[in-house]
């Protein structure tokens, strides 16, 4: 079953409303969600703005899967030093819209949040000073609001090889609450560098 309420997909760029880069100088050991751009000018101001599936009636309790990507790149790394590790937090209806105050992960998650997984701390090769890196997760939201699924993810080609389980979110009041960000944690000598995220979506499988 297709539905145009299904697809969400937010992109990287220098407009408003695009996805905005993390550098180092904001986020270095902190975890920090991706935020949008409400300027493009500054880049800056746009607030964190998570993917949402929608009310359509198509998710809770129905056994359908949905598929959450999410693909970008770092640049400015310090050879087999600098780490990357990403996150993905669930944030009911309830905690939105986040307050412009709201600018780290354990804000979003004081704020009500869930995490949903953290990949390994992973570090750039020996050599290299960028890298890419993407996530994919399938989750499922049962009857009683249990949201349950795996996820999987590459960062400078260190990977999960076979999916591992999302840590279980309970208590979704239901499908209003299957908002989505994914935020990003510098490590090691992270100085000057930047972690895009180039595409972030969500599609029913």
């Amino acid at each position: 079953m297709s539905n145009a309420s299904t697809v969400r997909r937010q992109i990287s760029g220098t407009q408003q409303l695009t996805l905005a880069p993390l550098t180092a100088a904001v986020i270095s050991t902190t975890e920090t969600p991706f935020s949008l751009n409400n300027n493009g000018l500054t880049l800056t101001g746009g607030g964190i703005i998570p993917l949402s599936a929608g009310v359509t009636g198509l998710y809770q309790g129905t056994g359908q899967v949905l598929h959450f990507h999410g693909a970008g790149t770092i640049t400015g790394t310090t050879s087999a030093s600098t780490t990357l590790l990403i996150s993905m937090q669930q944030i009911p209806a309830a905690s939105l819209p986040l307050a412009s105050t709201v600018v780290t992960t354990a804000n979003v998650l004081t704020a009500g949040g869930a995490d949903v997984f953290d990949t390994a701390a992973i570090t750039v090769g020996s050599g290299q000073t960028s890298g890419a890196w993407s996530v994919d997760a399938w989750l499922q939201l049962d009857a009683q609001g249990n949201l349950t699924g795996d996820f999987q993810y590459q960062i400078f080609g260190g990977t999960t090889g076979a999916k591992a389980a999302t840590t279980t979110v309970t208590g979704l009041v239901g499908e209003q609450d299957l908002n989505f960000i994914l935020s990003a944690t510098l490590g090691g000598t992270a100085t000057g560098a930047v972690v895009t995220l180039d595409e972030w979506e969500l599609s029913l499988e």
